[in-house]
């Protein structure tokens, strides 16, 4: 098989089963096959030409010359073309009728342009053939008969389209004339594939998709505001702070609370403090974490015999040594050692009174002086925390950030290039199958020529 034969079996094969098939005559003479639109006189024209005899007509089917009928009223339009390229594309020979010529003057401006248009339309025609003809003068002919009729039969056409559809049937036999009508039927299948090839373009949608990933902006995450949820704890803890302050403050008013139950308060709000700071630290930051914990200092003792307890000492003695005359005298005549004692009891219970009254009130003031210590250490440590996770939490949080921004535009950039190599392998694909169909055309020319 050569080369031509190889690209028309591929691209034509009904033409290529037609140049292969046997010459013998079908039996019943030649077929012609007439195709037209609805309302082009195809019907009558058909009948009359029957009536001449030596061709079979049909309106469907296969056969190596068609008949082409057109219409004088108008030019023929998309409707008319696309009959033609269904009935006469794989025809050898295309003969056109053109119809009607009794009934509209101006048929031979029509004509020329459908002429013009099948030109331009029809590329795989290898001739144009046009022949006026009138149905109607040629039933009228017939009915005539003699001389006359033969006459008038000429005049309407019904002759030419007659002997040209005789002649393309023998021109269309097995042979040069036919193998050339399959080669420029197939060059132009071929030509027609090549522009649509060109002109489709199926990377349309990964081009737009392309162009929207590579748009999309990778951008930072919106990070939380740690300055201010530090600030916010701080504050926070401040308050708690003072709070607790003024609870245990109240207590060591009280007088009632003795050093153990108020080391015992400080220790249960020390630990509820921590509790509540590592609850907003959690629900603020999102670190997971428990605060430092420290055991507090020891409580402080009031030390004894000190120069205020001397003081006191003195001051009481004198205070009731004096309440002790006073008494005495109002007593009357007592004897001496009977004044002398009161005096000295006097003394001796105001003395032991105010120092009684001292050592409380330096205690209550050691204690106050330890607690404040206790809670301003405390919330030295507390803020010093939350500073450290907050400062933690900013740096993992950037860090984190920074490792999804760089996660996502990897991801973009080899989206982006898988999309670049499905595009370059669909162009390189449509430039194969250009390229493919070049070459088969290039096998036509030379025996088209």
């Amino acid at each position: 098989m050569s080369d031509t034969d190889d690209v028309l079996r591929r691209w034509n094969p009904r033409g290529w089963v037609r140049l292969h098939r046997s010459s013998v005559p079908e039996p019943g003479g030649a077929v012609v096959r007439v195709a037209g639109v609805a309302g082009s006189g195809r019907t009558t024209l058909t009948a009359e030409l029957t009536e001449l005899g030596d061709v079979v007509y049909i309106e469907d089917g296969d056969a190596p010359v068609v008949l082409m009928v057109l219409d004088a009223s108008s030019v023929l339009g998309r409707t008319e073309l696309a009959v033609l390229d269904a009935a006469a594309r794989g025809a050898a020979e295309v003969v056109f009728a053109f119809t009607g010529i009794d009934r509209y003057p101006r048929w031979r401006s029509i004509s020329d342009r459908d002429i013009e248009l099948l030109h331009r339309h029809a590329l795989w025609l290898t001739r144009v053939v046009v022949i006026p003809v009138s149905a109607v003068a040629a039933a009228r002919a017939r009915e005539l008969g003699g001389d006359a009729g033969r006459v008038l039969a000429l005049e309407s056409g019904i002759v030419g389209v007659h002997e040209a559809l005789l002649a393309a049937v023998a021109a269309s036999a097995p042979g040069r004339a036919m193998r050339a009508a399959v080669v420029a039927q197939t060059r132009s299948m071929i030509v027609d594939e090549i522009a649509v090839l060109a002109a489709a373009d199926d990377t349309a949608e990964l081009r737009a998709e392309r162009e929207r990933l590579a748009t999309r902006p990778v951008g930072a995450e919106p990070r939380p505001d740690f300055h201010r949820a530090r600030v916010e704890l701080m504050q926070e803890l401040a308050v708690r702070v003072r709070e607790a302050s003024v609870v245990l403050r109240d207590v060591l008013d009280e007088g009632s609370a003795d050093p153990g139950s108020v080391e015992i308060l400080l220790t249960a709000h020390s630990q509820r403090l921590r509790d509540e700071v590592a609850a907003a630290v959690e629900r603020r930051l999102g670190a997971v974490a428990q605060p430092p914990s420290a055991e507090p200092a020891p409580v402080p003792q009031v030390p004894g015999r000190r120069l205020d307890d001397r003081l006191a000492l003195l001051l009481g003695a004198s205070a009731g040594a004096g309440l002790g005359r006073m008494a005495a005298t109002m007593l009357g005549a007592i004897p001496v050692a009977v004044s002398v004692l009161v005096t000295v009891v006097c003394g001796a219970v105001a003395a032991w009174w105010l120092v009684r009254l001292r050592r409380q009130l330096a205690r209550r003031e050691l204690m106050r002086r330890w607690v404040v210590d206790e809670l301003t250490s405390l919330r030295a440590d507390l803020e010093a925390w939350v500073r450290t996770m907050a400062f933690d939490a900013e740096s993992k949080l950037g860090h984190d950030a920074v490792a999804r921004e760089r996660a996502r535009a990897t991801d973009l950039h080899e989206r982006v290039a898988a999309i670049d190599e499905r595009i370059r392998r669909r162009i390189g694909e449509q430039r194969a199958r250009i390229a493919a169909c070049e070459r088969d055309l290039a096998r036509l020319n030379p025996v088209e020529r």
